[in-house]
Formats: structure tokens, sequence, C-alpha cells
């Protein structure tokens, strides 16, 4: 083999290696899940089974407050936030306490966009809000919406 060969074959294979790490970077971030415009929970406490999390709305704005509202309540009962798996140990929440962020640099900056509660109409109950949504009352930045 001369030389021209020889530096001709390494091109190729530098070449394979780069579309071979391009195509599994590709591949890793759409196995993510992770997308523009789909919202994610980014931190999340709980007192007793009182649950309080903190979304990323990961969109410019929020149109329609309630129907997001809503959306979270139903990620949330089917568990399918990108980043957090929610424990169900023992039971689901009593109540949920959203501060909803439209991008996670916001967070830093300090004011959220909206929050969103789902709250027992009666307290002292064993009411979760996956089994009892009847039981429950949604606010939205502390306004009741019927």
């Amino acid at each position: 083999m001369n030389g021209n060969m020889k530096r001709s074959i390494i091109a190729v294979i530098s070449g394979a290696v780069i579309l071979i790490i391009a195509a599994k970077s590709i591949y890793m971030k759409s196995e993510s899940g992770h997308k523009k415009g789909e919202p994610d929970v980014v931190g999340t406490f709980s007192i007793n089974r009182d649950e309080n999390i903190t979304v990323v709305a990961n969109r410019e704005n929020i149109e329609d407050r309630e129907a997001f509202a809503r959306e979270l309540l139903q990620m949330y009962k089917d568990d399918s936030f990108h980043s957090t798996k929610f424990s169900t140990d023992h039971g689901y929440a009593t109540s949920l306490d959203m501060h909803i962020y439209l991008w996670k640099e916001d967070i830093e900056e300090g004011e959220s966009v909206m929050t969103a509660e789902y709250r027992p109409i009666e307290y002292g109950k064993d009411y979760d809000v996956v089994n009892n949504p009847d039981k429950f009352q949604l606010y939205i930045d502390g306004e009741e919406i019927e």
C-alpha cells in the first residue's frame, strides 16, 4: 500500500466513526423523549401525601391555562413525565401543587408563570387525585376553576 491509499483508508474510517458517533447522539436525543413543547417535572417534594412539583412547560407561552393544568394532572396520573417517576408505595397524592415555568432557565429568575393546585374539597379524608377526582377542586393562580 502506498501513502495515498493509507491516507484514503484512514479518512474513510475516520468519516465512518464520525458518522456513527453523530448517529448515536441523534438517536439518544430522540430516545430521551424530551421535546420542545412537552412539559416536564424538574423538582418535587412531598409532605405526607401532599405533592409539590416544579414544572417546565418547554414552550413560549401557555395559551389555555386550564387545559394545560388538566394536561399536567393527566401526566401525573399516567406517571408520564420524562424526568420524574412518582412513587405510589404509600398511595397517590392527596393534593397536588404545581409551580409552572416556561423554561428551565426561568426558575433561577424566580417568578413562576402560573400555579395550578388540586385541592380536596374536604380535608382530613383519605381521597387521592387519581382515584377520587370528583373530590378535588382545581385552582389556577389561586382562583377556583369551575
